[in-house]
């Protein structure tokens, strides 16, 4: 999934601005996993103020698979100032920055709203749907939890993931 992101959000960059230099080199480093390189492209941009949306969304991009979480939605934040196009990706990236960094609330408010936005695919809606439980769960919220539960279960009754969680709760 990880890798189709990463594929969605590099295609969509190209499409919008044709691929800028130091936009293109940062894509470049982050195909190849080079992650601090790409950054240096990104922050050229930024620094003399051009393709701003699509060089912080790039940074994002490469904080978010370094574990910088916290810089990562700061970046991400700032694309979605300078004209990034908001998309069901950038909340979902956002809202697992937040998992990973413990702020549920804040995680479940961003799944919220890529569910809302329309190229959200089936398959990104469940992983979404899937994390907000995790996000639940953290909370102590058991009695929403019981219900994400249920309805997941009811929609995805082929993934077994939600089996131990499932059983678990009905002791509760």
């Amino acid at each position: 999934m990880k890798k189709i992101i990463l594929g969605l959000l590099l295609v969509a960059t190209c499409l919008m601005m044709g691929c800028a230099a130091n936009i293109k080199e940062g894509i470049t480093y982050l195909e190849e996993e080079k992650y601090e390189e790409a950054i240096k492209c990104f922050e050229k941009d930024i620094k003399e103020k051009k393709n701003l949306g699509e060089a912080y969304r790039g940074m994002a991009i490469a904080q978010y698979e370094m574990g910088q979480y916290n810089d990562a939605i700061d970046s991400f934040e700032n694309a979605l100032k300078n004209e990034t196009e908001e998309t069901a990706t950038i909340y979902s990236l956002m809202a697992a920055s937040c998992l990973q960094i413990g702020e549920y609330e804040n995680a479940l408010d961003y799944y919220a709203r890529a569910l809302k936005i329309e190229d959200c695919t089936e398959e990104m809606k469940q992983e979404i749907l899937y994390n907000e439980i995790a996000a639940y769960q953290e909370l102590g919220d058991w009695d929403t939890l019981k219900e994400k539960v249920a309805s997941y279960v009811e929609s995805y009754p082929d993934d077994d993931r939600m089996d131990k969680t499932a059983e678990f709760l009905e002791t509760r």
